[in-house]
């Protein structure tokens, strides 16, 4: 049975978006743009058909990337995932990721900076917990390396822990250098970076 173009409709949720018919029957979507190559009654091959569905998941799996990173910029690794999650075969995803490189809309280097500021301004870790969010993030070792290189810890740290310094100023001095190093322990702070910390808040 030939392969005849039955119908080209546009999708209720996104118009731009068109679901193409294939003998009457629905066949696969397509974005505007390859939608106005084909028309009803045209006779596609069945390369043409595959070529068709691939570029249109392709696509379709770029959208959904886009989407994902309205929220905040990802890694690599992130937009893989989520992709999968959303049942793309391996090959589309990896079109579709090179498409969003070509774009600069994904860049590992770029993701790492912008993860590393965002925490020392609204949630300050050390370089400990900062290499183990990254590489749970899927960004490669050097690239962490790098983007730490310049990052001094002291800083945030103080600005985590300062907060916390006045409900805790009545402890004991060694109470209060407990207090002091777990907190930022647990936040991937070194043990140096909780010595400076300790001798500034007692003004040593």
């Amino acid at each position: 049975m030939s392969n005849r173009v039955t119908a080209i409709t546009p999708q209720k949720k996104n118009t731009q978006r068109f679901n193409v018919f294939i003998n009457e029957a629905y066949a696969f979507s397509l974005p505007a743009k390859l939608a106005m190559t084909i028309a009803p009654g045209d006779i596609l091959s069945a390369g043409r058909v595959d070529a068709l569905k691939n570029d249109g998941e392709i696509d379709l799996a770029f959208d959904k990337a886009l989407y994902y990173l309205k929220f905040r910029p990802r890694s690599t690794a992130e937009i893989t995932r989520y992709l999968a999650g959303k049942n793309f075969e391996g090959k589309t995803i990896e079109a579709a990721v090179k498409r969003l490189e070509h774009y600069d809309y994904i860049d590992d280097a770029a993701f790492a900076s912008f993860w590393v500021e965002s925490r020392k301004k609204n949630n300050p870790k050390g370089v400990f917990a900062l290499q183990y969010e990254l590489r749970q993030k899927g960004i490669d070792s050097q690239i962490i390396e790098k983007a730490l290189a310049q990052y001094d810890e002291r800083e945030p740290a103080w600005q985590a822990v300062s907060a916390k310094l006045s409900g805790w100023s009545k402890l004991p001095e060694f109470e209060r250098k407990v207090k002091i190093y777990n907190f930022l322990k647990q936040r991937g702070f070194a043990m140096e970076t909780c010595e400076f910390v300790f001798a500034k808040a007692s003004g040593k």
